[in-house]
């Protein structure tokens, strides 16, 4: 019963775990400023994406839309909350 659960959550756990992972590289290469304006773009166009998907979309496509787009943002925020712990390249 559980495997089936986790098949169908897989691709929008993997959405926000790729969108943390690809934040917390990017910590190590480029200027905290340019890390933490790329975070909040993310999460603006995120937010976005989920008030399109209530009140355009609706019904359940939007219910998946907003479910990614709320995945992503809570990637883009624990990607930059990880980034304090990443030492930069020098």
């Amino acid at each position: 019963m559980y495997r089936n659960i986790l098949e169908a959550w897989w691709p929008i756990i993997l959405a926000g775990i790729i969108t943390a992972t690809i934040i917390i590289v990017l910590a190590r290469y480029i200027r905290r400023t340019v890390l933490f304006l790329l975070t909040t773009l993310i999460s603006f166009v995120s937010f976005l994406m989920l008030l399109f998907s209530i009140f355009t979309v609706g019904r359940w496509e939007g219910l998946g839309i907003g479910m990614f787009s709320i995945s992503i943002l809570v990637g883009a925020n624990v990607g930059a909350i990880c980034s304090f712990f990443v030492k930069q390249k020098q």
